[in-house]
């Protein structure tokens, strides 16, 4: 488990023993039973649900007709119904028919091709879109065929890949990618082509860990592209490993985290600095319903440490670099936890960032099982005839100085976009990489000169983190347990 909190509130439902129908949908459990589960952990947890009609706690005059509601609809159907202002005010909820799937993402365990692209306009009048890869996990199906960071596909399964069809071509699980490239502004199919397979993978989110010493400035760059808790002990080994060379700055790139566990966020913002022990990280705020769970994360001295199945295994100290300034990379890939470090270091240390807008999202999640027993947190004591799970949004946040994260996303202060680069786009920790230059600009004049950006009228549309359920996410720990 990741986090607990202790919590009380009044349950002010009238009718929550309600009994369901037996109604089959499809071979599954008994749909009205499901529904029956979604709404009363919906009208219970959901942050929005004061602004939702179907939520309301009077919405329904009598069981009969609570009941003739739960079986008009699908769950799917129903939970998205509920949302409120769906696609706008609320782009983040979702459900899933299978929360084993779902814990696995938590520990960062995916069916993937081990590769993360974006996808960008190429053509406005066109339509014609292609893909690049952002970075590789090692040893991985994408890795093991060779490809890297900065590879560029125009085909999916022979089709060329446009506005319109990219998101229905890159949905299967075994896919071939025609390559192609970009010279002189020009895009240009080749004949090479990769066949991929998903599988089941790992990614550790420490993805790469330098020191580069530029004009006697000890400069740390430190990749990481997730918050999740199961290696919180890695990530603080690896500050220690900082610590050790005595950086003078420390460049984080989190232009392809979207987020994760805002308790791993806390212990990442105290690695950073350490002068602030026990002054607020972050607040959260409930709906009116749960307001007694209101809590807050402070920056500390001691972190915990969590297996692949997310049960906490023991307790260790965190590293401080006691940093004054930090130099974040962002992108539009860069999205809630990676946010909230940034806004809830902001009035304590100097924060420059350096790339693109971030995504904007301000508020986060925690997952509901079918366990009344345990007012819908715990996966024990759950349901047995399914495995419906929601993570709806519950809470969002402010910094110590109580602002909200902005929810157009966070402008950098030094703007630019590595898709103006990829007629020959460097690995990370390049020093001739665009964005990681730019970065030691600001701190001391790097060795070698910046590159030129070419290709201004490409457009980013989409990358695979945000086409992922859990791939902007930002959550309380898998297993909080609600103590009336």
């Amino acid at each position: 488990m990741k986090h607990r909190i202790l919590w009380a509130f009044v349950l002010s439902v009238n009718f929550l023993l309600f009994t369901s129908c037996n109604n089959d949908d499809e071979g599954l459990p008994p749909t009205t039973s499901i529904n029956d589960f979604i709404w009363k952990s919906m009208n219970l947890w959901y942050f929005w649900q004061s602004e939702v009609p179907n939520l309301a706690d009077d919405r329904f005059s009598s069981n009969s007709e609570y009941e003739q509601f739960l079986q008009s609809q699908v769950p799917a159907q129903l939970f998205y119904g509920l949302l409120y202002d769906y696609g706008n005010t609320d782009r983040f909820s979702w459900i899933v028919d299978d929360y084993h799937a779902l814990e696995n993402q938590f520990a960062g365990i995916n069916v993937s091709f081990g590769m993360d692209y974006g996808f960008v306009l190429y053509n406005e009048n066109s339509g014609q879109v292609f893909g690049y890869v952002q970075y590789v996990i090692p040893n991985s199906p994408a890795f093991n065929s060779g490809i890297k960071r900065g590879d560029i596909f125009t085909k999916i399964n022979g089709t060329v890949l446009t506005q319109s069809n990219y998101l229905q071509l890159i949905s299967g699980n075994t896919l071939t990618f025609g390559l192609g490239y970009l010279e002189n502004g020009e895009l240009h199919h080749s004949n090479e082509e990769i066949t991929l397979t998903k599988t089941q993978i790992q990614e550790n989110p420490i993805y790469q860990m330098e020191v580069f010493n530029l004009n006697g400035i000890r400069i740390g760059y430190l990749v990481y592209n997730a918050f999740r808790a199961n290696f919180n002990y890695e990530l603080n080994q690896a500050f220690g490993i900082l610590k050790n060379y005595n950086i003078d700055e420390l460049i984080l790139d989190l232009r392809y985290n979207g987020g994760g566990s805002v308790q791993t966020a806390s212990y990442l913002g105290s690695m950073i600095t350490g002068q602030f022990l026990n002054q607020p990280f972050t607040h959260l705020t409930f709906n009116q319903k749960t307001s007694n769970n209101n809590t807050s994360y402070y920056f500390g001295n001691y972190g915990k440490d969590y297996d692949d199945q997310l049960n906490e295994i023991g307790t260790f100290q965190l590293q401080h670099l006691n940093l004054s300034k930090l130099y974040v990379i962002t992108s539009r890939n860069t999205a809630s936890a990676s946010e909230m470090l940034i806004g809830c270091l902001a009035p304590y240390i100097q924060v420059q960032t350096i790339g693109t807008r971030t995504y904007g999202k301000t508020v986060g999640s925690i997952t509901l099982y079918d366990s009344p027993s345990t007012y819908f947190t715990s996966s024990q004591n759950v349901n047995p005839s399914h495995k419906w799970a929601l993570q709806p949004i519950v809470f969002d946040y402010k910094n110590a100085q109580h602002q909200f994260g902005p929810t157009f996303g966070i402008l950098p202060d030094y703007e630019i976009n590595e898709i103006h680069y990829l007629e020959n786009l460097p690995e990370l920790g390049d020093l001739n990489e665009p964005l990681l230059n730019a970065a030691i600009s600001m701190i001391t004049p790097p060795k070698t000169s910046p590159l030129q950006p070419k290709n201004f009228q490409l457009r980013h549309l989409k990358s695979s983190q945000m086409l992922e359920r859990f791939g902007m996410e930002m959550y309380l720990d898998k297993g909080v347990e609600l103590i009336p």
